[in-house]
């Protein structure tokens, strides 16, 4: 798997290149090379000729200049479309000085579209955010019903390296070139299903030039085996962990249940599930294999605060303690969590209404002993921040990290791709397994049943998320191998957990 940088990392490893020899224009030949080599191997494949060269005014475009001169020199004819008129930065001004005069360039016609063999987009880089220009989103209605291969220089332009947005407009492109080191943007949604077939190639970037805080890895099957924890013959219940569960009320009993089954399918030792009367009448009776303890309601059937000592005291016999799946938010819980938080020295795992409690008291994230894991998903964690849900996505990577920098938790990030960032870790684990099957209620009560089972079994919290990000997800593609995506419910996912397990471990 190619090395991940964010946009920040590969701006500064390439501008800190000169302090070890290798220049800005030097990149740029290295990275016109490269991918010069990789449009003719697919022009000579397919036995195609004609090259139409989108160009940007900036550093991409002059990427796409440079190429022209050696895709001539391999006998392929080139044309080139000034996107954006005239290049603007040096570097591409000093590519246009040099263009090789066989190189005829056009105006933009529907005609030259249909000309071309293989199309390359040279617009815009690694720096571009926002809306595509009227004139470039005309350019590419006509790229786009084109039947030329498409071809991405480092990134499709309209797509944002930062975040994954796309812009309206943006061509999917069938291969995208990326330099150096994959863009962490153009493995997010919706960016990657513009990028095609990405190939990343090497264009002389020092070792030395790279000196960053943490390092993206994305999850596989291997790096997931090698987290899981050891399960030895002569073990005994007590060998794998005891799992508090501080989840459900009247009114949302599923969440009690499916993260206290999720836990149970995935190597938790004991799981004792603390809840209101209610909900211990509903699941006792199926999930035999917990323990339970009853606790106090208020009038509406949530877990009253007047619990929070017998909670503190039960979580001293305890390795983790899951809290706020199904909780509920009101008067009783905010206080509930609030005193939990301070009091308990084992890893908390919050989730959902834990998390929502959390809003109006969230510097007690500060005064606490225990080791805090949160699992937001998008909504949840904009309340934290007190922003709307699109400020979040637009910068979540930068904010996640800020916020487990600033109160010292490990966050495990939930969306399309999950994010786990910690602050006691040098590596953020991304996820891109999973599917729309998981576009349902339970999916977050699963994945943090999950997590909280991996931490109760002595699993580091940033690497019990990346478990429990993985496995959630690929137990989704192991169902909709025989089953329609539209149907797959919570409790399916968990009785493949076994399987999929079982399929990580060999």
């Amino acid at each position: 798997m190619p090395r991940i940088l964010t946009a920040e990392q590969m701006g500064y490893a390439e501008k800190n290149s000169e302090n070890y020899g290798v220049s800005l224009s030097m990149l740029m030949d290295n990275a016109a090379l490269s991918l010069c080599r990789e449009i003719t191997k697919i022009a000579y494949r397919q036995n195609l000729k004609n090259i139409l060269i989108l160009a940007g005014s900036g550093n991409n475009g002059g990427d796409g200049l440079v190429c022209a001169n050696m895709l001539i020199s391999n006998s392929l004819n080139v044309k080139i479309i000034l996107v954006q008129g005239n290049p603007k930065s040096a570097l591409a001004k000093s590519a246009m000085s040099r263009l090789d005069k066989r190189a005829e360039i056009i105006s933009f016609s529907d005609a030259q579209t249909e000309w071309a063999d293989i199309i390359v987009d040279a617009v815009f880089g690694t720096g571009f955010h926002g809306s595509l220009p009227d004139e470039v989103k005309l350019l590419f209605s006509a790229v786009r019903k084109s039947k030329s291969v498409k071809i991405a220089c480092d990134l499709p332009s309209g797509v944002n390296a930062k975040n994954g947005f796309v812009s309206d407009g943006t061509v999917k492109c069938d291969y995208t070139i990326c330099f150096h080191a994959l863009k962490l943007g153009l493995l997010l949604s919706p960016a990657k299903e513009f990028c095609g077939e990405i190939i990343t190639r090497d264009i002389g970037i020092p070792n030395q030039a790279e000196s960053f805080d943490f390092e993206v890895i994305k999850l596989n099957k291997e790096l997931v085996n090698s987290l899981l924890p050891s399960r030895p013959d002569n073990a005994h219940k007590g060998t794998f962990g005891k799992l508090l569960c501080v989840c459900g009320c009247s009114d949302y009993r599923g969440a009690a249940a499916i993260s206290t089954m999720s836990a149970l399918r995935t190597g938790v030792g004991l799981v004792n599930l603390c809840s209101v009367k209610d909900v211990i009448s509903s699941l006792s009776s199926s999930i035999f294999e917990a323990t339970y303890t009853s606790l106090n309601s208020d009038e509406n059937g949530f877990i009253s605060c007047d619990n929070a000592d017998k909670i503190i005291e039960l979580s001293k016999s305890s390795n983790a303690l899951l809290l706020g799946c199904g909780l509920g938010k009101n008067a009783h819980t905010v206080s509930l969590v609030k005193e939990i938080i301070e009091n308990t020295e084992i890893p908390l795992i919050i989730d959902a209404d834990g998390i929502n409690c959390l809003c109006e008291n969230i510097n007690v994230l500060k005064n606490t002993k225990a080791k805090i894991i949160l699992t937001p998903h998008p909504a949840e964690f904009s309340r934290l921040l007190d922003i709307s849900v699109s400020e979040f996505l637009e910068n979540r990577f930068n904010l996640v990290k800020k916020f487990s920098d600033e109160y010292n938790v490990t966050v495990l990030s939930k969306s399309t791709q999950s994010i786990a960032v910690s602050p006691e870790c040098k590596n953020v684990y991304l996820s891109d397994v999973g599917n729309s099957s998981l576009s349902k209620g339970g999916s977050g009560d699963m994945l943090a049943g999950m997590t909280a089972s991996f931490v109760a079994q002595g699993v580091e919290p940033i690497s019990a998320c990346a478990i429990g990000q993985f496995v959630l997800g690929r137990s989704a593609e192991y169902l909709s191998q025989s089953m329609s995506r539209r149907s797959v419910i919570a409790r399916d996912i968990i009785d493949v957990l076994p399987f999929v397990l079982k399929e990580i471990e060999d």
